[in-house]
Parts: structure tokens; C-alpha cells; sequence
């Protein structure tokens, strides 16, 4: 069995990647602490809470925004942090509580991008945000399910999570993190036991769309699309049974195709806005690569696939 070599990623990780990312790793293999992931995460936090400032790479939008604020908070359920009284979340708490525009408020891009450096998909675009929004959507109900009930919109959550629920059996057309928002918002029902749900239809359907929206051919894995390793982290993952042998195929991919004294490549770009904001694209593109390359390390590991 082909195993990659977790020293090759650190040391690259080290040399190029930002403070927040070199708290990520160590917490995740070098024994790190979940305070110094906090403590890099508070320079990106504005005084309403939410989140901007480039944590997102690919937005350097210094405002909050939701699609960051909500990065933010999956970074802190990768590190397993839930303390709601820490300040980072008294911040969000506030941020979604003060967001005036519930629900329409909750999209993917804003009017202000144009005026900070960012890559083509963040052109601020209505028509876009009706599809590209439903993933942050679906990610700000899940949050206030699983850990913010007692928020004054809580009860609206509830009723907007229902329609959401309702399309999931509507179409395939969900936008690009839609598949992993529903994962997500299926999970939050389900853990807090809210009835009037069928959650083996549910799951049966969140099955059917995985499975069909991996990309099995790995000659196409280097452009963007969704691998197995976008759903499957470890073995007990509900669709891990479905897509165990490609799972393989996946971990052979990445030990194949790691570079020497480099990382994987990230599988897009800023596109028409490469010429615009050409510095910045760059330096985005680097710290992507960082946050990839922790996302696949703790894949390979979870299947015991690094040494």
C-alpha cells in the first residue's frame, strides 16, 4: 500500500502557508491547540461579528460577508471547538442576529466585491446568487439548529429549512455547495430530533445525489468537480459503503500525483479576474493550496495512507 509522507506536506505547509493554516495543521498533526487556531481566526473578525478580511483566499472583501463568516465556522467544527460562549462566537451570534435581510441576506456574492480584489465567481451577480446562495443557506440553518436555538430567528430557520428540504427532492441543480449543505442540514434535523421528517427517504436521496455527482473518471480530477473525498472523510460516512472502490482509486491519485518539494495544485483559478488582480490571484491560489493540501493529508490519513 503506497503511503504519502507527512513531513514532504509539513514542510511545505511551514514555508508557505498563513499563520491560520500553520494552527490547522498543528492541531491536526503535530499536536496544535484549538486556542491557536482561535487566536489567527480573530484577525479576520470585524466588530458585527462576522467574518471577511481574506479568510476566504479567493475574496479579499475587508467587510463581513456570509459565505466567510460561514467558513469560519466550518473551520471550527474541523477543530471541534463548540464552546458558544467563547467571544469567535458571541461574534456570530451577533452577526446573524443583527443580519437584517433574513434570508435574502444570506448570498454567496455582494455588491462591495467590486471593489476589493476577487476571483470571477464573486462578481456580484442576482441571478447567480439565486443558485450559489443555497449552500450558505443551508449552512446557516444547520449552525443555528445544531448550536444557536435560542436565536430570535430560530423558529424562522425551522420554516425556511422545511422548504429547503422540500427541493432537495425537486432537482439536481443546487448549486455548487448545496450537495455538502444538505449533507449538513440533514445531519442538524436529525441530531436535534425535529419531527415531521422522513429521514430514511432523506438520506436515501442525499445517497442518490452524491452518488451521482462524483466524478469517477480520476483523468478529470485535476479541473474542478466534486472527488469522493468532497463527501467521504473515514469509513463509518453514510456513503462510504457506495463508493468504497473509487475511494481507492482516489488515495492511489494523490500519492501519484503529489509533486516533488511541492503540493497538489488547486483545480481552478480567478479566471477573467487572473488579469485584473494578477498579485493577488497568485497569493490566493497559494493559500488555497495549503488549505487543500491539510484537507487531503487528514483524508489520506483517516485511511491509513500516510507515514
Amino acid at each position: 500500500m503506497r503511503k504519502v509522507s507527512l513531513n514532504h506536506i509539513s514542510a511545505w505547509i511551514h514555508k508557505n502557508a498563513r499563520e491560520l493554516e500553520i494552527a490547522i495543521w498543528k492541531y491536526h498533526f503535530e499536536e496544535g491547540s484549538k486556542e491557536a487556531v482561535l487566536n489567527a481566526l480573530t484577525y479576520y473578525q470585524n466588530e458585527d461579528g462576522g467574518f471577511g478580511n481574506t479568510v476566504d483566499p479567493d475574496n479579499w472583501n475587508v467587510n463581513s460577508l456570509p459565505y466567510a463568516t460561514l467558513f469560519v465556522i466550518n473551520i471550527l467544527d474541523d477543530i471541534e471547538f463548540y464552546d458558544m460562549q467563547h467571544p469567535i462566537y458571541l461574534g456570530i451570534k451577533k452577526y446573524i442576529d443583527t443580519e437584517s435581510n433574513f434570508p435574502e441576506g444570506w448570498v454567496f456574492t455582494v455588491e462591495t466585491n467590486k471593489d476589493y480584489p476577487h476571483a470571477s465567481y464573486y462578481n456580484y451577480d442576482e441571478n447567480y446568487n439565486k443558485t450559489e446562495s443555497t449552500g450558505i443557506i443551508l449552512g446557516f440553518c444547520s449552525f443555528i439548529i445544531n448550536h444557536y436555538p435560542e436565536s430570535k430567528i430560530y423558529a424562522e430557520v425551522l420554516k425556511l429549512s422545511d422548504k429547503m428540504l422540500e427541493k432537495l427532492y425537486s432537482g439536481d441543480n443546487l448549486g455548487d455547495m448545496g450537495p455538502t449543505g444538505y449533507i449538513s442540514l440533514v445531519d442538524a434535523t436529525k441530531h436535534a430530533k425535529l419531527q415531521g421528517y422522513d429521514y430514511d427517504k432523506l438520506e436515501l436521496r442525499l445517497r442518490e445525489l452524491v452518488n451521482k455527482s462524483i466524478q469517477r473518471n480520476p483523468e478529470q480530477w485535476p479541473y474542478y468537480g466534486y472527488k469522493p473525498s468532497d463527501y467521504i472523510k473515514s469509513e463509518d460516512n453514510i456513503f462510504y459503503e457506495d463508493n468504497k472502490d473509487i475511494i481507492q482509486v482516489e488515495l492511489d491519485f494523490l500519492y501519484d500525483t503529489l509533486p516533488q518539494n511541492d503540493v497538489w495544485p488547486i483545480p481552478w483559478s480567478w479566471f477573467e479576474n487572473n488579469e485584473k488582480y494578477p498579485k493577488e490571484s497568485i497569493i490566493s491560489g497559494n493559500w488555497w493550496k495549503a488549505i487543500k493540501a491539510i484537507e487531503k493529508a487528514k483524508f489520506l490519513r483517516n485511511f491509513i495512507r500516510v507515514q
